[in-house]
């Protein structure tokens, strides 16, 4: 939800260290997106999470970075900001430092993909750091595919000034911005229809532009194949590459009609990402399948087709309001759809971000169907048409790369990002069925039809092995002893405490001596903590806890 982003990890929540209230949220510049009356109904469901969540003694994640602002080292808690460094060497503030006297905090800080953080998580980083100049931050506004974060031209600002407004350093001075204009992951035909995709966020939602970004190589101009149905992709007469990695809209990835199951069924081995999966990675052949169809599907046509037709506009990239121009004999309509079709930013994001996952050849696959009217043209085809007009690619009848298959190295390297992934999703806490589909996929990345590779099938089954077990621990404890509102009660449970130990016992044995798998021996260490320590059991269990802790730090 946009609005429960804003309420409680926008810039000005670091410096009060509570939420937004409502006249302050209300008060937000309209670059934050909704209208009055949609900000009004955001708050008041923000208002209903927030209840639900409190009445059930559950947090989130906006309130682990707000109590550590609130209960953290004078660094985090202090209205004014003071680098730990000075704090530590001019100020004698050793509440940095922990039992050994070592500091916690960092030198430098660096933040990757920082488009995808919130205000409020960068200014924790902010605060991590020594001081003002050693925070470096690197990001993409245009590649911002997290559902709700949004970060605009003035984020990184308004970050800085909230963290500096009460001390004497300006932000002027310590504020540097860079903007690359070489791209050394892909080529000048890919990079042209990806500035077309991103001209229409800095037209209609003034997301920064990068029009002076160049390439440092030619080469094959992207490829657009209309398909009457996405099934007829398993023809070899359609369709012929077995090293083409296909991304699609994260709404059409999952279910019982996802595309993931779809290329299951058909016995299509390639893989496929959604485009917040396929995030910091690159593929030498990428086909995106399916957006602008998606784009119908979310009733967008007229707002894209419009916004299509304005990549022909000679009027400056701001201009949001009709020109007199006309495109295609139609005249343009405006464009500026922050507060009025939010939802288009979001699909042009996903777009942007699909794209720019090609270092050589790009395809765009769509299924057409029938648009209504006689006169009428389906979103896909009409995006086509403006891409051969725009000459940014050209219409194939197939695909035919000349490679049937993957390397047994290129298996390999995809099934390493495959369990990379798997263990992100699983410290996110997403579906424990979708990190086990991942890691089933990476090992059959693996088998010796594959990558041949014995050692990492056998650590990746592992790991599957250890993550589902540490599940299954976790689901029979809060089965067994949770109890909402109350907390863990143990009367009675005199044979459900026995088999959780023995459980536990038998994980702690098989996984903890594993470098690989540290984090998972730590989360079913702390679940035992949590149930017994200060209960009757804590003698039984204190012995087993504390050797596990010791143990974790010689692995």
């Amino acid at each position: 939800m946009d609005g429960h982003h804003h309420h409680k990890s926008n810039a000005k929540c670091a410096s009060s260290k509570t939420p937004l209230s409502r006249a302050d949220y209300l008060a937000l510049p309209p670059s934050h997106g909704l209208t009055a009356p949609q900000r009004n109904l955001c708050y008041d469901l923000f208002v209903i999470y927030e209840n639900w969540k409190q009445s059930n003694s559950y947090w989130d994640e906006h309130d682990r970075v707000m109590y550590i602002l609130r209960h953290g080292p004078s660094v985090f808690r202090d209205e004014e900001y003071i680098g730990w460094w000075q704090r530590v060497n001019k100020r004698g503030e050793y509440d940095l430092f922990d039992g050994g006297m070592s500091p916690f905090l960092y030198d430098m800080v660096f933040a990757d993909e920082a488009q995808d953080f919130t205000e409020l998580d960068l200014c924790l980083f902010f605060r991590m750091s020594s001081s003002p100049k050693t925070m470096f931050i690197s990001a993409d506004p245009a590649q911002s595919v997290e559902l709700g974060i949004s970060m605009r031209s003035s984020t990184v600002n308004d970050v800085f000034h909230s963290m500096l407004t009460r001390s004497k350093v300006s932000v002027k001075e310590t504020l540097d911005a860079i903007s690359l204009q070489t791209n050394h992951r892909t080529h000048h035909q890919n990079l042209s229809i990806a500035k077309a995709v991103r001209k229409v966020l800095t037209r209609s939602f003034d997301v920064p532009g990068n029009k002076d970004e160049q390439a440092l190589i030619h080469g094959k101009i992207p490829q657009l194949l209309r398909v009457d149905d996405l099934r007829s992709i398993s023809d070899k007469d359609v369709f012929k590459g077995g090293s083409v990695v296909f991304i699609a809209p994260d709404d059409l990835m999952s279910g019982e009609t996802g595309l993931r199951k779809m290329f299951k069924d058909l016995g299509i081995t390639n893989d496929v990402f959604s485009v917040s999966e396929s995030k910091g990675l690159e593929f030498d052949s990428v086909a995106l399948i399916g957006f602008f169809g998606w784009m119908a599907t979310k009733g967008s046509t007229e707002e894209w087709t419009n916004a299509l037709r304005w990549l022909s506009s000679s009027s400056k990239e701001f201009v949001t309001d009709p020109t007199g121009e006309r495109v295609g004999g139609t005249h343009l309509a405006a464009c500026n759809y922050v507060l009025s079709h939010p939802e288009v930013r979001e699909q042009a994001m996903a777009l942007y971000t699909a794209i720019t996952r090609a270092r050589n050849q790009l395809y765009l696959i769509e299924a057409f169907e029938e648009a209504k009217g006689k006169k009428a043209v389906s979103l896909p085809e009409f995006a086509f048409r403006r891409f051969l007009d725009l000459e940014l690619a050209k219409r194939v009848s197939n695909i035919d790369t000349g490679f049937v298959e993957m390397s047994p190295a290129e298996h390999k390297t995809r099934g390493i990002s495959l369990i990379v992934q798997a263990l992100e999703l699983h410290r996110e806490n997403k579906s424990i069925s979708l990190v086990k589909d991942k890691l089933l996929d990476a090992s059959s990345r693996f088998l010796p039809s594959k990558g041949n590779d014995r050692d990492l099938l056998a650590k990746c089954n592992k790991h599957l092995e250890c993550i589902m077990t540490s599940y299954k621990i976790s689901r029979f404890a809060k089965t067994n002893f949770h109890s909402d509102g109350v907390g863990d009660k143990l009367a009675g449970k005199f044979n459900q405490v026995l088999e959780f130990e023995d459980m536990a016992c038998k994980f702690f044995s098989r996984f903890l001596c594993d470098p690989f798998m540290v984090e998972e021996v730590t989360q079913v260490r702390r679940l035992m903590e949590d149930i017994f320590v200060g209960t009757a059991y804590e003698v039984r269990f204190v012995d087993i806890i504390n050797n596990i802790a010791r143990l974790e730090d010689y692995v």
